[in-house]
């Protein structure tokens, strides 16, 4: 065999090995933290409190959407089957599917798809997913997914019912509307709004909700417990000294060194408030001139920008950022490592490549820190930048949309 061809494979074998081990690795970690920890404990998370404790939510109303709702029916109705641990088992096969369908969308090659399974195991937001029985992010994170196959295969019927029915698991999934409406045509629309129309209507009646409540609970998502009912939006608040929360708002009071009285957290929220609705509309943008602008790139790789940038954007536009809504961030690494995985202009992707890498570590592998700690005696670990991902979360969106512009421009079609 030539010198050149064994030269070439072996940094290739050693990326796969070291790939392998990163996987292994992280499947270990999702198996004992994810489940054999926490199956004595019960997954106890906000999925248990909303659907298992009346004090959280008493069963009346709308929580969370009208698919929350079709779930609690089910446990109602069969209680020793709709178990906590019954949909923390079923977490797992979404997941998997979540990511077959991603690949998919992707086109991914095979280094690629292994190299995203790898990131997808790595993740630290994927167990403690799991280990809190997360279950209407990771079936909002399904549909999502699957709305991102759909269009990728020109079914946009398909991914206007899956964007529909994620919406109405939990409200924010609609941020996606851009991106189907830019591929929006009648036969799409039709049986998005008979999906809605039957399930809301479903939910309403067996809600014993007037029409108008009805529409008002799905609008403004309600908590109802024997206390009275409780607008969701009222949560949106910073809370610095409760880690459990790491949204924007309370990263940037944290940073700030706040407590959690400090007057100044009303303007905090509003100086957030107006941060995510800037990066929104900037990826709204993006999204447009990478679906609809005067380019060559291919259609898979357009959606593929423009539907990670969208799930990068989730964790930012969730009302109350919990450390399990960075599961949204799964298909966006797919989007990512596919797209620059395929770029011929080598420099450009090692350089953007190198970027997105260093923010995945800040953003989910804090134990990368650990080591650093141990020999420095340092608390890396620990800091801000590593327990607060969602500063990693903004560079993502940050570099993937100036990723995307540049792919838009060096493969300008002729007029």
């Amino acid at each position: 065999m030539r010198p050149d061809v064994v030269s070439g494979r072996l940094p290739r074998l050693a990326i796969v090995i070291a790939l392998a081990l990163l996987a292994i690795w992280g499947l270990r970690l999702t198996i004992l933290e994810g489940f054999v920890y926490e199956w004595p404990r019960g997954f106890h998370g906000d999925f248990h409190a909303a659907m298992y404790e009346p004090d959280w939510w008493d069963g009346r109303g709308i929580m969370y959407g009208p698919v929350f709702v079709i779930e609690r029916w089910l446990v109602n109705a069969w209680p020793r089957v709709f178990t906590v641990h019954f949909f923390a088992l079923a977490n797992v096969p979404a997941v998997v599917l979540a990511f077959v369908l991603s690949i998919a969308a992707a086109r991914a090659s095979r280094t690629s798809a292994f190299a995203a399974f790898t990131a997808w195991c790595c993740l630290r937001w994927l167990f403690y997913a799991f280990s809190v029985a997360a279950n209407p992010e990771i079936l909002e994170m399904l549909l999502l997914t699957a709305a991102w196959y759909a269009a990728s295969r020109a079914k946009e019927g398909a991914a206007w019912v899956s964007v529909t029915v994620a919406s109405l698991t939990k409200v924010i999934p609609v941020i996606f509307a851009p991106l189907i409406l830019l591929r929006a045509s009648r036969k799409a629309v039709i049986p998005s709004a008979v999906t809605a129309i039957v399930i809301i209507t479903a939910v309403g009646v067996g809600q014993r909700l007037s029409p108008v409540e009805t529409v008002m609970a799905v609008l403004i998502p309600s908590q109802s417990t024997g206390g009275g009912t409780l607008r969701q939006a009222s949560h949106i608040v910073p809370i610095p000294s409760v880690y459990q929360i790491v949204g924007l708002n309370t990263a940037l009071a944290r940073a700030m060194g706040m407590t959690d009285t400090d007057p100044r957290l009303a303007t905090v929220q509003t100086i957030t408030n107006a941060v995510t609705v800037i990066l929104y509309l900037w990826s709204a943008f993006v999204a447009f001139r990478v679906l609809n602008g005067r380019h060559a790139l291919p259609e898979t790789t357009s959606l593929a920008l423009a539907y990670g940038l969208f799930f990068a954007l989730m964790p930012l536009a969730t009302f109350h950022t919990h450390p399990h809504t960075f599961v949204f961030m799964l298909p966006a690494w797919t989007a990512i490592i596919t797209t620059i995985g395929g770029d011929t202009d080598r420099r450009r992707a090692t350089a953007f490549g190198a970027v997105l890498l260093v923010l995945f570590v800040f953003g989910g592998m804090p134990s990368v820190a650990a080591p650093v700690d141990r020999v420095l005696h340092t608390h890396l670990a620990q800091s801000l930048v590593f327990a607060d991902p969602i500063w990693s979360n903004v560079g993502v969106v940050l570099t993937l949309s100036g990723y995307a512009l540049l792919r838009t421009r060096d493969l300008a079609a002729p007029v």
